[in-house]
């Protein structure tokens, strides 16, 4: 089975990630932490990008992941753009899920 990401992007798609985790450490970097920024931004990012969620879910399948978006603390919520931060240089950079894994593993 070939667990890459999509390791082709348009021409487009890599200045857009890359735009979205400027965003993102733009409103991780903002005191006090907005809330409202964040939870717009994570929807933004999951309707855009589908496959991190599925890919966060597959490294923490033993966590229920049952709090909503709008319930998500600001600790969560920070976590969530930290993670979809990362996911995206990941895609851009073309790593594998293994690869993704063991990133995370050695933090």
């Amino acid at each position: 089975m070939d667990n890459n990401l999509s390791s082709v992007h348009t021409a487009a798609e890599i200045p857009d990630m890359r735009s979205t985790i400027d965003d993102i450490q733009k409103i991780l970097q903002t005191i006090p932490f907005n809330e409202d920024a964040a939870r717009q931004k994570i929807y933004e990012i999951n309707a855009k990008h589908p496959d991190n969620k599925m890919i966060w879910n597959l490294f923490h399948a033993n966590i229920p992941s049952g709090i909503s978006i709008q319930q998500a603390s600001k600790e969560n919520l920070y976590q969530d753009l930290q993670w979809k931060a990362y996911y995206l240089e990941a895609k851009i950079l073309g790593k594998s899920v293994d690869e993704m894994r063991k990133d995370l593993q050695n933090q």
